[in-house]
């Protein structure tokens, strides 16, 4: 049985510094076999051997190729029970196709894109990918995406963040579809910056349903006629107040007045099935969901030499081959 977890940590040294003081002790705490860190807020330079090598773990980064302390995304694999067979930096694999290395580590994912590259330019492929929002890893019997996806701020140009945040989950849709068209499951975790339905906002406006991202997802889970299952509302149908994002500059978090965005979605019924809820917890777990506001190269997998945000976890009873 396989553990994941994914949690939005607003910036991995922070959370080291500030609760954990080294990374073997995070990750001892959240006792996962799977885990799927969102906004790590690191560049390539700044990945020193603290924030990645931890003794019976494999790490693979990516990093945002636009802004500095932004974004990035982070899994961690326990050595002998989840290491992948392959993986990939980004949704669109163009970005390994640039590499020297040609995109060696990507396996048999390098040719499972299906109408992406023919949907999108080179350069919006690009653009999808330049921001360090996925990493996917293929565990051999399902291929797990870790997305940090695209949110909406004030200091946006709110029309062009949005136009971004849907060819984002285009991409994303295309790309989990050619896999599962190859016979792959797939899961999807992450901090997705999308409330599914009203019972997970606080307070959702009249119109809540109506926005294009909101709809998108629904349409891609079962509740809609898609293929893929809420995992958290398949053990929790009518859980309310279950949120995992609050606004830290009013507060908000100590009247549990927020939403749940951190999703974790299976890509069909019978997976989902096969998960089992995570025991419940004897301990308050770390520091959920903080943002701020909107919230709470390259893919390197780092290799081992020789000699503040809410957390979701699903234990998952498929083998990992």
């Amino acid at each position: 049985m396989v553990r994941l977890l994914t949690w939005n940590v607003n910036g991995l040294r922070a959370i080291l510094k500030r609760r954990f003081g080294s990374l073997a002790a995070l990750l001892n705490h959240l006792q996962a076999d799977i885990i799927c860190f969102q906004e790590t807020k690191l560049t390539r330079l700044e990945l020193e051997r603290e924030f990645a090598l931890v003794d019976g773990w494999e790490s693979f980064f990516v990093f945002c190729r636009t802004r500095t302390g932004y974004s990035g995304v982070a899994t961690f694999c326990r050595a002998g029970i989840a290491v992948p067979v392959a993986a990939q930096e980004g949704i669109t694999g163009v970005l390994c196709l640039e590499a020297s290395s040609g995109g060696a580590d990507a396996g048999a994912l390098a040719n499972c894109y299906g109408e992406l590259h023919a949907r999108f330019s080179q350069e919006e492929l690009k653009d999808i990918d330049n921001e360090g929002r996925c990493v996917i890893t293929d565990h051999g019997s399902f291929v797990l995406f870790n997305i940090y996806g695209p949110a909406l701020s004030m200091e946006d140009n709110i029309e062009a963040r949005f136009a971004y945040k849907l060819r984002f989950y285009e991409a994303l849709q295309c790309r989990a579809d050619a896999l599962r068209a190859a016979g792959r499951r797939v899961i999807i975790t992450g901090d997705l910056n999308i409330s599914p339905a009203k019972i997970d906002l606080c307070d959702p406006a009249e119109q809540f349903e109506e926005r294009r991202d909101r709809k998108w997802l629904h349409c891609w889970l079962t509740d809609g006629g898609g293929p893929f299952v809420d995992v958290f509302r398949q053990f929790h149908p009518n859980r309310k107040d279950a949120y995992t994002c609050w606004n830290t500059a009013t507060g908000a978090r100590v009247n549990n007045y927020g939403t749940r965005i951190d999703l974790i979605l299976a890509a069909d019924a019978q997976r989902a099935q096969h998960a089992q809820p995570p025991a419940a917890q004897t301990s308050q777990p770390s520091q959920p969901g903080t943002c701020d506001g909107a919230r709470s190269v390259h893919m390197l997998h780092v290799h081992r030499q020789a000699g503040d945000s809410a957390f979701l976890a699903v234990f998952l009873s498929a083998p990992i081959s």
